[in-house]
């Protein structure tokens, strides 16, 4: 296993916790891994759902949760990741890599000249 291997890995468990570091993993897996961008994007959908469930359990007991606003989230989750899925079905690959970088950029500039 090379040294990038493990850097990536522990950077990206930082993602759970809301860091952001899970865009960095699909550029890497994508780039550095020759990933095809469907797959990375599914790998990067697994590890979320793993390490948001770690981190929710740290935030429901430091912070009071909203519970009736994550509940109508959640449909709108459920739905938008439905339509997501067969969307990222029918698109080039090269397109959704220029819009998933196009996306970190804007996430980029948002967190460096925005509120967060």
């Amino acid at each position: 296993m090379s040294v990038g291997v493990i850097v990536i890995g522990l950077l990206s468990l930082l993602a759970g916790l809301g860091i952001g570091s899970a865009g960095l993993l699909v550029v890497w897996l994508t780039l550095c891994a020759g990933m095809g961008q469907l797959e990375a994007q599914g790998m990067n959908l697994l590890f979320f759902i793993l390490s948001s469930g770690a981190a929710l359990a740290v935030h429901v007991f430091r912070t009071r949760l909203p519970f009736k606003f994550i509940l109508l989230m959640i449909p709108a989750g459920l739905v938008g990741s439905f339509f997501g899925t067969l969307l990222a079905g029918v698109l080039p690959q090269l397109l959704l890599r220029r819009a998933f970088g196009a996306f970190l950029v804007l996430c980029g500039i948002r967190g460096s000249f925005g509120k967060g």
